[in-house]
């Protein structure tokens, strides 16, 4: 299955099976960026050898430093799980507050990266820069163990989900006597992993994706908060705008994706007024069905995703400049999925 534009998954480092099928459905196989290349969860390897998603570690320096930061900050988070641990008292009265980290384990990862981070006033730029990446690295090393938390918590509650169901299709008129099936059925509330530290996470991941010797021309979200953070902190830096979002049922495996092309041709237009979103809302359908999402369309206008990243990894004001890679993509186009 190949695609007009190579698409990336922001500012994410895991991906579950489901969400990987559904942005295969949508704009191909995506690029996911791993922090540690020695260190593939076997998921991501499984999603890899089925051709959902391309795996690229970018950064491969300093690995042992790298894996024993981590090992370090794992062996803490056992000994202290309480509430750094995705789902700690779900069932309790603090349903709604699992945290992508708790305020202890935010400081120790700052900790973590100050302590591992060696810094000289007297190290040339090129030291400094690698020592960046290094703790944006380790940052999303950390993230990453929270976010395969974080889904394997979510594949429980969706087991659960289908055993309610299961349970309210073999109730009978006499068994529902007395029984209040509207106390059942109520949507367990679920964290956006971006919502947390999301500034810190789109700029570690912007580290790994502008050390890339082929930057992807496509990025690709379903964090509501990552949207959020990019306006505020970025928008008018980027000249970042929506354009349009619709609504379409997410069509079936092995068929081409049904963005690709469009938002290809749109990427590659000289200018891009409102005349020129018709290719893109006319794929709206009237889905009500389970396997719909809402596409929302925002573009940087004459802005590369080069140098979109490379000014967001380096938190810059002026344009970057380019290191001479072809450029398929005129402006740079963010697509938020949601379902």
């Amino acid at each position: 299955m190949e695609n007009t534009l190579i698409p990336v998954y922001m500012p994410f480092t895991y991906l579950s099976e489901s969400t990987a099928r559904i942005l295969t459905a949508l704009v191909g196989p995506v690029v996911i960026y791993q922090p540690l290349k020695t260190n593939i969860h076997e998921s991501l390897s499984a999603l890899a050898s089925q051709g959902l998603v391309a795996i690229r570690s970018p950064i491969t320096r300093d690995d042992d430093r790298l894996r024993a930061a981590l090992a370090e900050f794992t062996d803490w988070a056992r000994m202290n799980p309480g509430k750094s641990t995705p789902g700690a008292g779900f069932f309790s009265q603090r349903q709604g507050e699992i945290p992508f980290f708790d305020e202890t384990a935010i400081e120790r990862i700052r900790s973590d990266i100050k302590r591992y981070h060696r810094s000289d006033p007297l190290v040339d730029h090129q030291t400094e820069k690698m020592e960046a990446d290094f703790s944006a690295r380790l940052f999303l090393a950390l993230a990453q163990e929270n976010d395969l938390a974080t889904d394997r918590l979510d594949h429980d509650l969706n087991r659960f989900k289908a055993l309610e169901k299961n349970f309210l299709n073999t109730l009978t008129d006499d068994d529902e006597t007395g029984f209040n099936r509207q106390a059942l059925g109520l949507e367990i509330w679920r964290d956006d992993p971006g919502a947390k530290l999301t500034g810190q996470r789109i700029r570690a991941w912007a580290t790994l994706a502008a050390a890339d010797d082929t930057i992807p021309e496509l990025l690709i979200t379903t964090s509501s908060a990552v949207i959020d953070t990019l306006l505020e902190t970025h928008g008018d830096a980027l000249r970042l705008e929506r354009l349009a979002e619709i609504r379409l049922d997410v069509p079936s495996a092995g068929t081409a994706p049904v963005l690709d092309r469009v938002l290809a041709d749109l990427a590659g237009r000289a200018s891009l007024p409102s005349a020129d979103l018709a290719s893109f809302e006319k794929l709206a359908t009237d889905a009500a069905s389970e396997t719909a999402v809402t596409a929302t369309l925002f573009v940087a206008a004459n802005q590369t995703p080069a140098s979109v990243i490379r000014r967001i990894a380096t938190a810059t004001t002026s344009s970057p400049e380019e290191i001479g890679q072809p450029k398929s993509a005129c402006h740079t186009v963010i697509v938020l999925v949601e379902s």
